[in-house]
């Protein structure tokens, strides 16, 4: 919406041309000013910890989940922070930080805009809410079909080999290989290792626009077979 509202205010200015190029400018940085007017970035930096930081956050923005690892707050309708409360949280967002700038997984993958230089938080595109309905609506495949595919091609190339497997209709595994968002997907479990445990879970999704159509995306990708490794077993 910001963009849309910039667009026309550039339009505007060349129409107009007694709006000077200063008051253009002033306008378009406020609307790019995303954070509540009580956030104070300079202030937030300053902090030392992980605890100092998270007290920030939860007095000037909106808590929308929290894990082991990480919080999510909202900064505004197009993007959320998600701050490291450990390092566990660290590693991951080092890793979603890296992969969300891989060609071959940008379009299952939320976008990173902003990063802070040791991870300690990221700037990270606001999904909305996955539900089996929509899922089924947007891919054409059950929920349920599609976490057994994936975790039995997970048990055979995330490096464990060996796990409990799920009966899979052949012909639909098959339709998942010709479908572009299950294809990528499988692909991206195969050509990165990574586990399956999270992506077997909604809450691991978001929906998003991609060419004004409704997207899939992972919005939690950072627990790969390393984090997991060095964190988590």
């Amino acid at each position: 919406m910001k963009g849309l509202i910039k667009k026309l205010l550039r339009e505007s200015f060349e129409q107009y041309q007694d709006l000077n190029e200063e008051a253009f400018t002033f306008l378009e940085n406020d609307l790019t000013e995303d954070y509540p007017s009580s956030f104070d970035m300079d202030e937030f930096k300053s902090l030392t910890s992980f605890a100092a930081r998270t007290r920030y956050c939860e007095e000037h923005l909106q808590r929308i989940s929290s894990g082991s690892s990480r919080i999510v707050y909202k900064i505004d309708d197009e993007k959320v922070l998600k701050l490291a409360k450990n390092k566990k949280g660290l590693a991951q967002n080092e890793v979603e930080v890296e992969y969300s700038q891989y060609h071959d997984i940008e379009d299952i993958v939320a976008r990173v805009f902003d990063v802070h230089p040791d991870n300690l938080w990221i700037e990270m595109e606001l999904a909305r809410k996955l539900t089996k309905g929509n899922f089924k609506q947007i891919t054409g495949f059950n929920w349920e079909d599609y976490t057994k595919v994936i975790h039995n091609y997970g048990i055979d190339h995330s490096g464990r080999g060996r796990g409990f497997r799920h009966d899979v209709d052949k012909s639909i595994e098959e339709e998942m290989w010709e479908n572009e968002f299950t294809y990528e997907m499988l692909s991206f479990i195969g050509n990165y290792g990574v586990p399956t445990g999270d992506l077997i879970r909604t809450s691991s999704y978001g929906v998003v626009k991609r060419d004004g159509q409704d997207a899939i995306v992972m919005i939690d990708y950072g627990l790969t077979s390393d984090v997991y490794t060095s964190y988590y077993s």
